[in-house]
């Protein structure tokens, strides 16, 4: 199976031009949201320390245990550093988090407690990433689970840029799907410069002359109706068409929101925002922001070298810049179809370790933000600090299946019922009412059996 990408290496080995017949120049959307939801999948490579993030507050009955466990990297209640108080003092958002607290007191954040993977319980970054974003619980695979949400969507004709995985990689959850773009910058998907001047007429898809040089010369018959790598290079084509007219660099957030011009994690959520109110289509998105593996000098918010806290700083304010673009009234609310779930792989050993950071834990949290979430809460249960409540005496443990999460935003908000499918082995649907939205009943048992999952 040909996707995009292996098109556009194919055709690179050819040298040749390939010719876009009927390119629409396509305005920004006047003010208009779109008339369906966007799930973006923001995932914290490395394992995000949520007992950092997200702490025990002064009226938490864990307070004592955590301090406890954490006697140099915890953060406190008062003075230098002090934790940022939400839900009554139960809980404390770091504080460089300003932005994601503002969302939560706004009730646009809401915190998932103990959440993770159930099984297979591993310490692996590579296995717990691959374990979650395949979605078959261990089992191995080679299509990620919003591959299948994609598969089952039922997307118009029209659609040309269904999913995109802001990035040089594509995300596991989208392997496998033919209709992903992958691209770190608005400027990565274009071959419109040199050898690459693709804009020219005629159009080579229905003739190419004798003698063409390049692809076409090489398969004279690429534009025939049969073979999958002629439906990829139309449906690159097609995303090429959608691509080469937008200005990124011309961009101008809404709101006055600010994108740091030096994390490229900004920089990418600012291009998905660009895609969602040029009205591309774009169901699900992924982005990636990774050094959250901090064994060592994780750092702590009282003292002058705070690594956690940079990486904290920089996520709250991307997503607070992200949420101010998108928001608005009426038709300008993109916010109220956009949904935003943060993850990680799992969380950090509770206990501190020696060399002042912390190792490879099991529960975390998860977060879910947008204008349809109902914020300014904590969903899912919270086993405890103390020892016998602990994983293994040692991690939090794991009370809210990440799926759970997942399930309700695909049903809700993306109205797509096949969450079974989507994930296979998952079963026992219950919303945790962490979105708005309609419950579908969920399906998808009788495509896993199809497709062998079983």
């Amino acid at each position: 199976m040909f996707d995009r990408r292996d098109f556009l290496k194919t055709c690179g080995v050819g040298g040749g031009a390939v010719a876009l017949a009927g390119t629409t120049k396509l305005a920004f959307a006047a003010a208009q949201a779109n008339s369906y939801d966007t799930l973006v999948v923001v995932y914290l490579r490395g394992g995000m320390d949520g007992l950092s993030l997200f702490s025990p507050g002064g009226s938490n009955a864990n307070r004592g245990a955590y301090e406890t466990a954490r006697p140099t990297l915890k953060v406190p209640l008062s003075g230098t550093g002090a934790g940022l108080a939400v839900s009554s003092d139960q809980w404390r958002l770091h504080p460089r988090a300003t932005q994601l607290r503002d969302l939560y007191t706004a009730n646009k954040l809401a915190v998932v407690l103990g959440a993770g993977m159930p099984a297979p319980v591993t310490r692996s970054h590579f296995d717990a990433q691959a374990n979650m974003e395949v979605g078959l619980a261990g089992q191995g695979g080679g299509v990620g689970w919003l591959t299948r949400v994609l598969e089952t969507a039922n997307l118009p004709g029209t659609v040309q840029i269904p999913a995109v995985s802001a990035g040089s990689i594509t995300a596991t959850s989208l392997l496998g799907s033919t209709e992903t773009i992958t691209m770190g910058s608005g400027s990565d998907f274009r071959i419109d410069s040199g050898s690459w001047a693709w804009n020219v007429e005629p159009d080579f898809r229905t003739t190419a002359p004798p003698g063409a040089r390049g692809v076409f010369g090489m398969l004279p018959d690429l534009w025939s109706e049969a073979g999958a790598f002629e439906e990829a290079g139309r449906q690159t084509i097609d995303a090429l068409n959608v691509i080469k007219p937008i200005d990124f660099g011309a961009y101008a957030p809404a709101n006055g929101a600010v994108y740091d011009s030096g994390s490229g994690f900004a920089q990418q959520l600012k291009m998905l925002a660009t895609l969602i109110k040029r009205d591309v289509g774009m169901r699900v998105a992924t982005v990636d922001l990774g050094g959250w593996d901090t064994h060592d000098g994780q750092g702590s918010p009282v003292n002058s070298y705070d690594f956690f806290g940079n990486k904290v700083e920089e996520l709250s304010r991307a997503l607070g810049a992200f949420y101010t673009d998108l928001n608005g009234t009426g038709a300008a609310n993109y916010a109220a179809t956009t949904s935003i779930v943060v993850m990680s792989e799992f969380g950090r050993r509770v206990r501190e370790n020696d060399d002042g950071g912390t190792d490879h834990g099991y529960g975390n949290i998860m977060m879910a933000l947008g204008g349809s979430v109902n914020g300014g809460q904590t969903f899912g249960t919270f086993a405890g600090l103390a020892t016998n409540q602990l994983f293994e005496g040692a991690d939090v443990m794991v009370t809210t299946d990440y799926r759970r999460v997942m399930s309700e935003a695909v049903i809700r908000r993306l109205r797509n019922p096949n969450v079974y499918y989507a994930f296979p082995g998952y079963s026992g649907y219950t919303p945790l009412g962490i979105f708005q939205g309609t419950d579908l009943p969920p399906a998808g048992s009788d495509r896993i059996f199809a497709n062998g999952f079983q």
